[in-house]
């Protein structure tokens, strides 16, 4: 499963990794070689804002549901770049939007059924 959020995550600007262990309420900084039962991508600091991030513990005993997890893309062109490159990442269950031309999105699941989404949002009308 890390291995492809370690493919997915710097391609959507997240290219920092740090691990940690992940007990009770507590987060722990640990290193790569060290048991660790999170991993964290971020974006690397910009001066002046928060900066983007998305942690995943890892639980085994997971099942799929049906909430989806959104990540934002700049434009139509881009969600349709992804939707061809997502199965060579890995991503499982690739379709995209039935209605593109007002909700431009591409819809994914990780392998362990996480749903996920890119998607454009176009301006008010």
């Amino acid at each position: 499963m890390e291995s492809f959020y370690d493919r997915l995550m710097p391609q959507l600007g997240l290219s920092g990794k740090r691990y940690c262990l992940v007990e009770g309420d507590g987060w722990t900084d640990v290193t790569a070689d060290q048991r660790y039962t999170a991993v964290e991508y971020f974006e690397e600091p910009i001066p002046g804002r928060a900066g983007r991030f998305i942690g995943l513990i890892e639980d085994s005993s997971m099942q799929p549901v049906r909430t989806r997890i959104a990540f934002a893309a700049a434009s139509t062109a881009v969600v349709l770049q992804w939707a061809r490159r997502l199965g060579e990442l890995g991503a499982c269950n690739v379709e995209l939007s039935a209605e593109m031309d007002v909700y431009p999105a591409v819809f994914f699941e990780d392998p362990a059924g996480t749903k996920l989404e890119l998607c454009a949002r176009l301006p008010a009308r």
